[in-house]
């Protein structure tokens, strides 16, 4: 197996992980939203901006993966 087809796994299980912490942020806004304070120290606007760089990596990732499944 080539370098590339050993990386086309790790890449979609780091994208899968990296977008499920994007989600857990996400949750972690709008509980900081319902309860209108902070959520372990942490402000709604962190949460957020933190969602948005855990997805836009995860979103990568995956794109990542599709170069290297490839089999160029």
């Amino acid at each position: 197996m080539s370098t590339t087809n050993r990386a086309t796994p790790l890449f979609v299980r780091l994208g899968r992980v990296l977008l499920s912490l994007a989600f857990l942020a996400l949750l972690g806004a709008w509980l900081t939203q319902l309860t209108g304070g902070q959520l372990l120290g942490i402000s709604q606007q962190h949460f957020y901006n933190d969602a948005i760089a855990l997805a836009l990596i995860g979103i990568g990732c995956f794109a990542d993966a599709f170069w290297h499944a490839r089999n160029l």
